[in-house]
């Protein structure tokens, strides 16, 4: 029987429009018009319907600019069960639906829409369908599920008004947005009596929905993932608000510290070593923490992807929930299925992720390795980012303050648009490795191949201690190795100490570009060495349009000048260069300034004679015995920061010509001095019971710790700031005043407590108020306090944000 006789019951729903429109008839056996879904949405124009029989369409949709009905029978029938017979497949190729060229009235009913991909729009965006240019869509009784894309892996809408009826989402997945995106002034309309549901669905950030400058959003559903949803679940951001209205929850949230290993089950508990789940991204929905309850998800060793154990990225972080592996080597996080391994977003409190190896499957294009905004703190320790390919970006920061330690990032081949390492913000990165990393890229602008730092707010910091940045190229002839610069014309300060560069090439002029309009750029104890440019007229190894100062560093490279000062007097702007016990080679006349527009300051102590480097072994760059450069650095340090070790850990400041006075070196290594014994610059953490509460804090925070009676004699408690510099000493006495039966602690200015703990230790909490040894409030940033005593050290790490 022709397919075509049994269409009464729709023309009568269709009466409105029966004489104006046309309805197209799709059916795989080749009874209806056409076999296709887009043969009949290009053959329809307004007011028509395209009306799909069961099967399965592997299709990329395209509406064309039209204001039509796409539908199943369960329009015309009103039997549910053609929802899931009559399926969408995008194939993981693009979209499942396109809906962008100002379509007013675009109807989809009655479909299973999947295994959509996304368009490349923005990023991949809108797996399953999306919506664009000012293009409405309702969407009634679908199911979306399994689509992935970067943003909107279900639903996906920029300037596109959505409306929903009896839509399910569940199981999509995404950077941003698992379920649904909405962004810059799109709506969303849910229908109140036939109820959507929303529930596992997986992204970095706003697994079920994420909304930016689109104002309130309010979402009505029966089903949710959770209960009150975090902003993990739930993002709103950027002018937006949001609003979501549940009938019920999928799943429940553990208030537990969670435990993942390769040889896991997700039906685990997860909260015992014994007992683990399988898979991270489950371990992220399932924790719950809060300010008084942080939490920690524990990685054991292991690969962990998607093809090997059905691990789905990106990663996401979670407020008050840290991410630590087992070691940095062994627990590998490998990224084989969507185009973010790490990412963390709009956290408004300190985590920490430590001691993971991050990769990607160099069959995946690879947008983003590690991506972090807007997180009010973030500390990484012990990071290994290498052998990485097919990638845009390697690490992107965008944080308000970050505390970087012992990142290693090398081996990759970059073919995006940044550099190996893009740090926005204020912090720290320190003991950490930037080297034989390659751009392929050539954009029409250029790219840093290493490290780009813009530092923002002009009382920012941000400190580059012992670092080598080596062995990276770039044949962009546009780009350069490291880039620092200000950030919407703050006034920064950019400081590198104890750091080394060397063997890097760009097929440019220049290597290091200093553009720190108004603020400061700083060198303190840095060796630049045997650096090369492709340029060939007037190259230099730093470029500078701001204020450049050097002490104790040595910079021996392969262009015609060291350094070239910039004329930017036509911004009213003139730099300054400052060059104190260094060894330039060509000394002054190694300095272009051009038009003679800046101001040269070559003080005390300068040299340009041959380092004599070592020139062998691990580390060629260290000073030989014949070097000019031993024990002719500045002899007073004081005001430079430099930690109490050089870049091999081995006394920064040493006698190492042996007349009798300890005099620091020129350059990163210190000749002959001993090793401090230290891998890292990590105040120990010997006993887990000191703590500090609320953490971040301002203006004061409570110190609590453990010691036992004879341990109190001997007591103190240091506080250090991120330079290793002591901020403040807290003595700590144990008076055998009796008050309500309880020994007290006695700590000058300072308020205590005192609880029994068990194993015949006592409880102590002090508080420190924020101030140094001179009483003087100390600026926003981590601190360390290191507890003292005969038998007992032990150390808690502190945020003051002010």
């Amino acid at each position: 029987m022709n397919i075509k006789k049994l269409i009464p019951l729709f023309a009568l729903i269709c009466v409105n429009s029966w004489l104006v429109s046309t309805t197209w008839y799709i059916n795989l056996d080749g009874t209806g018009d056409f076999t296709t879904i887009q043969e009949g949405i290009n053959a329809s124009v307004d007011n028509d319907t395209v009306l799909v029989y069961p099967g399965t369409y592997y299709e990329n949709l395209d509406f064309n600019g039209k204001s039509i009905t796409l539908c199943s029978q369960e329009l015309i029938t009103g039997n549910s069960q053609f929802i899931n017979s009559t399926i969408i497949d995008g194939q993981n190729l693009e979209s499942c639906i396109r809906i962008h060229n100002g379509e007013t009235n675009a109807i989809i009913r009655g479909f299973t829409i999947q295994h959509g991909y996304g368009t490349q729009f923005w990023s991949h965006d809108g797996g399953g369908i999306l919506v664009h240019d000012y293009s409405t869509a309702f969407i009634t009784n679908c199911i979306i599920k399994h689509n992935k894309a970067s943003l909107g892996a279900g639903i996906y809408a920029r300037h596109g008004f959505i409306n929903l009826s009896g839509v399910t989402l569940y199981e999509n997945y995404g950077v941003c947005g698992g379920a649904v995106y909405l962004d810059d002034d799109s709506s969303l309309n849910c229908d109140p009596d036939n109820l959507c549901n929303i529930y596992n669905n997986y992204a970095g950030r706003g697994s079920d929905i994420y909304v930016q400058d689109t104002g309130n959003i309010e979402v009505i559903v029966d089903t949710f993932t959770v209960f009150n949803p975090s902003r993990f679940f739930a993002e709103y951001y950027e002018g937006s608000t949001l609003t979501v209205n549940i009938q019920n929850n999928w799943m429940n949230l553990i208030p537990e510290d969670l435990y993942v290993s390769t040889n896991g089950d997700d039906n685990n508990s997860g909260i015992t070593i014994n007992e683990p789940l399988k898979t991270i991204s489950w371990a992220i929905h399932k924790i719950q923490a809060n300010e008084q309850n942080p939490r920690t998800i524990h990685i054991a060793n292991g690969t962990y992807s998607y093809q090997e154990n059905q691990q789905i990225y990106p990663i996401g972080c979670k407020e008050f929930v840290s991410i630590v592996g087992q070691d940095m080597d062994n627990t590998i996080l490998c990224n084989d299925f969507i185009g973010t391994n790490l990412i963390g977003f709009n956290i408004s409190n300190e985590i920490e992720i430590s001691d993971i190896t991050l990769r990607n499957s160099s069959s995946l294009h690879t947008e983003n390795v590690v991506y972090f905004s807007d997180m009010e703190c973030l500390t990484l320790n012990n990071i290994n980012i290498s052998n990485n390919s097919n990638i845009d970006y390697i690490f992107t920061d965008n944080n308000q303050f970050s505390y970087y330690n012992n990142l290693l990032i090398e081996d990759n081949i970059i073919e995006g648009y940044s550099a190996a390492v893009y740090l926005r913000g204020s912090g720290y990165l320190k003991n950490s490795i930037i080297s034989n990393n390659t751009n392929l890229s050539n954009p029409p602008i250029g790219c840093e191949v290493a490290l780009h730092i813009s530092a923002r707010g002009n009382d920012s910091e941000f400190n580059i201690e012992n670092c080598v940045i080596s062995n990276n190229n770039t044949a962009n002839s546009e780009s350069c190795i490291v880039k620092v610069n200000n950030y919407n014309g703050n006034e920064p300060t950019i400081r590198f100490t104890n750091c080394i560069f060397n063997d890097n090439y760009c097929a440019d002029n220049f290597l290091f570009c200093n553009y720190n309009f108004n603020g400061t750029t700083i060198m303190n104890n840095c060796t630049l060495a045997d650096n090369t440019t492709g340029g060939s007229f007037y190259s230099h190894t730093i470029d500078s349009y701001g204020d450049l100062i050097l002490n104790n560093t040595i910079m021996h490279n392969d262009p015609d000048y060291e350094i070239f000062l910039k004329d930017d007097t036509i911004n009213g702007n003139v730099n300054e260069c400052i060059v104190n016990y260094s060894n330039i080679k060509n000394g002054e006349a190694g300095t272009y300034n051009q038009n003679n527009a800046n101001i040269i300051s070559w003080e005390d102590g300068n040299i340009s004679l041959d380092p004599q480097f070592l020139l062998s072994q691990e580390n060629p760059y260290q000073l030989s015995e014949y070097s000019p450069c031993i024990d002719t650095g500045t002899p007073d340090t004081t005001g430079l920061l430099l930690p109490p070790y050089d870049l091999l850990y081995h006394e920064r400041i040493w006698d190492g010509d042996n007349n009798g006075e300890a005099i620091i070196d020129m350059g990163c290594y210190e000749f002959g001095a001993d090793s401090v014994g230290v891998e890292n610059h990590q105040l120990p953490m010997t006993n887990s019971q000191m703590t500090n509460y609320p953490n971040p804090f301002n203006p004061s925070t409570t110190i609590s710790f453990d010691l036992t009676a004879k341990d109190t004699n001997t007591a103190k408690i240091e506080i250090y700031n991120l330079n290793g510099q002591k901020v403040k000493i807290l003595s700590v006495t144990l008076s055998e005043v009796e008050e309500s039966g309880i020994n007290q602690l006695k700590v000058p200015r300072l308020s205590t407590q005192l609880r029994m703990t068990q194993a015949g230790k006592n409880s102590y909490s002090v508080i420190w108020n924020g101030t140094d040894q001179s009483n003087k409030p100390v600026s926003s940033g981590i601190y360390f306090a290191r507890l003292k005593a005969e038998n007992v050290e032990a150390s808690c790490k502190m945020l003051l944000l002010k």
